[in-house]
């Protein structure tokens, strides 16, 4: 564990001095800057449009943490052969990766809390000095915290195909395409298959379809940890939901780090 620790604690001081991290956060400090001038031209539910564009900068900004610094942390070790300098001491391939894992996730989740603070922030000034601001309908504290713990939580699962697709790759730049498709049809295939079982817009035959929900049971449902229409219309959350949502996603990626750490002990590093 002192190990981990150790490369954990490296791993986040290099984030947090890693300028694209300082980029991303300014642009979303003017985003949500940007979004009081956007919220009052909308006629009604500023404060679901006001949700919404919280939770989307959370988004965009989580993904680019992770694809942008998280995979260029890993590869660039991996290709700059500075991993051999680490596994060379007394320090395991597993404990390195997990330690990896560890402090960018530590990372991710500073950039999280910071961007859902500024989005606070924001919001309140807005609705006690713009006229045309309201907040959500029965707001609750209870429920914003649970849905910016489950965007948390879907980063992390992106973050661990992200480093099963850099351990399993060669180029960094291809890890990081594939990551973001998969995040794309993580987020759109629950819907493509509601579409296709209804049948009333589009006819699928049944190969198409079953193929669909097998590729659901590979890719990651990042779908099911957005929560945000619960913050935004102040709906009572199903916490039998919460729960068996949380088990998935905290089993899948303890499913697909024990993979990749896997592959990374079998992978040649010269």
């Amino acid at each position: 564990m002192k190990t981990i620790g150790l490369i954990a604690g490296i791993t986040i001081k290099e984030g947090m001095r890693n300028r694209a991290l300082q980029g991303i956060l300014t642009i979303a400090l003017l985003l949500c800057l940007f979004y009081l001038t956007i919220i009052p031209l909308f006629a009604f539910d500023t404060g679901k449009v006001a949700v919404d564009l919280g939770f989307s900068s959370m988004t965009l900004a989580g993904l680019a943490i992770v694809v942008f610094l998280g995979i260029a942390l890993l590869s660039r070790d991996i290709q700059q052969s500075t991993v051999c300098m680490i596994i060379s001491r007394p320090i395991s391939r597993t404990n390195y990766v997990i330690g990896k894992f560890c402090g960018v996730a530590v990372t991710v989740l500073i950039a999280v809390l910071s961007i859902a603070l500024l989005s606070v922030v924001t919001s309140s000034i807005g609705i006690h000095f713009i006229v045309e601001m309201t907040p959500p309908r029965n707001f609750s504290w209870t429920v914003l915290l649970v849905s910016i713990l489950f965007q948390y939580l879907s980063l992390l699962m992106l973050m661990a195909v992200a480093f099963f697709l850099t351990c399993l790759t060669t180029s960094e730049y291809l890890s990081m395409l594939l990551t973001v498709c998969i995040y794309i049809i993580g987020n759109s295939l629950e819907t493509l298959i509601a579409v296709a079982q209804e049948g009333d817009l589009v006819q699928v035959s049944n190969l198409y379809l079953t193929l669909l929900k097998t590729i659901a049971w590979l890719v990651p449902n990042f779908s099911a940890f957005d929560l945000k229409i619960y913050v935004a219309y102040g709906l009572s959350v199903p916490w039998s939901y919460v729960g068996w949502t949380a088990v998935y996603g905290i089993s899948y990626i303890a499913l697909l780090a024990m993979i990749t750490l896997w592959v990374f002990k079998r992978k040649e590093i010269t």
